[in-house]
């Protein structure tokens, strides 16, 4: 029973090669630049996002930086076109995307042929910035070299209670794209994406990934193979996201359509050690019920240690509650389910429906 416990130690204690410390656009260093006017397109692919939009567009401060506000409307049937433009937006149709790519895809691949600018800002419609927030990323792009794309990780706003269960499914998508912890292999993330014009297109743009729905691996990819250099940051006070605002069956389909996928495209160190930092958790839990009683006691600290790292995880990337945290076996449980749904799911070859849309 000891040695089980000082492996449970050690497996838990991988979990900080993983994540350390994760940096924000408004807390890094050097002196803010001046940016010329004009110099910044923000693309946004929407579909079917009439309640996400108006929070999004009305968090977009008019810096004079920004040139356009582009809505791709990705064949909508509800009123996100209206709404763009309620709000000033230029509104753009591209009809359904060819056989070869997807709809997010094609949209962002439209909105940046008809942007006018030499930065390129994507951003998903749940998005939403925080005062300033805009500002930092912008100042803090502006240091990058040339041939940088840089993402922020949205920090996720959780209101009603079966939105804690996404905890660790957003731990590992920070784990596995961000470059937060030892392994510095940054992957970018799907809900933004800043980076130039010119740089765009040397990497083949958006088209160059094809069907796949996780667009950002693959940008990453396309990134690595130009010599170029992609940064990711945490969006804590900068750039905030409700991702399933619509009931669990949302958020079931939301994470079910390409977690599995995400998994085989995570560098594999990275894979391994999250596995082996997800069994620590799991087997803590099971020696807590099943173990010798006498050394339970001991069980019982080592759960309160496990449940503290998850916490100290979760505020990173998250408004995720204390008492989510402190019965972590709840999301735990949820996220081996829903995962495993995924992998069957893909290798059968089955598809789920997203915002009336199969992918």
């Amino acid at each position: 029973m000891t040695l089980l416990l000082a492996l449970c130690v050690s497996q838990l204690s991988t979990g900080f090669l993983l994540m350390t410390r994760v940096p924000r656009c408004s807390e890094t260093e050097g002196a803010s630049a001046t940016l010329s006017p004009n110099l910044v397109s923000i693309i946004i692919p929407a579909r079917n996002e009439e309640q996400n939009l108006p929070r999004l567009l009305s968090s977009i401060t008019r810096l004079p930086e920004i040139a356009e506000i582009i809505v791709v409307d990705d064949s909508s049937t509800d009123r996100t076109a209206e709404i763009a433009r309620q709000y000033q937006a230029q509104v753009l149709h591209p009809g359904d995307p060819p056989e070869d790519v997807t709809g997010k895809v094609w949209a962002c691949a439209c909105g940046a042929e008809a942007a006018t600018t030499p930065l390129l800002m994507f951003l998903d419609a749940d998005t939403f910035f925080q005062p300033g927030g805009l500002s930092a990323m912008l100042h803090t792009y502006s240091r990058q070299p040339d041939n940088t794309a840089m993402s922020v990780l949205p920090f996720v706003v959780t209101e009603r209670p079966y939105e804690e269960l996404s905890l660790f499914f957003n731990l590992l998508m920070a784990f596995g794209a961000g470059g937060f912890g030892v392994f510095q292999s940054p992957r970018l993330f799907g809900q933004s994406l800043l980076l130039s014009r010119e740089f765009y297109y040397r990497i083949g743009g958006h088209t160059a990934v094809g069907r796949s729905v996780l667009e950002n691996v693959h940008m990453a990819r396309h990134v690595e193979a130009a010599k170029g250099k992609s940064i990711c940051l945490g969006g804590k006070n900068d750039l905030h996201m409700r991702m399933f605002p619509d009931g669990s069956e949302q958020l079931c389909d939301g994470w079910t359509k390409a977690f599995a996928e995400g998994a085989a495209s995570t560098d594999l160190r990275i894979l391994a050690v999250t596995i082996l930092w997800l069994s620590a958790l799991a087997s803590i839990v099971v020696l807590l019920f099943l173990g010798p009683e006498q050394e339970r006691w001991m069980v019982a600290i080592l759960y309160l240690l496990a449940a503290t790292q998850v916490l100290f995880f979760a505020r990173k990337i998250g408004s995720f509650r204390v008492v989510t945290c402190l019965f972590y076996p709840l999301p735990l449980m949820f996220f081996f389910i829903l995962f495993t749904r995924s992998a069957v799911r893909r290798v059968l070859g089955q598809h789920t429906n997203w915002r009336g849309r199969s992918v």
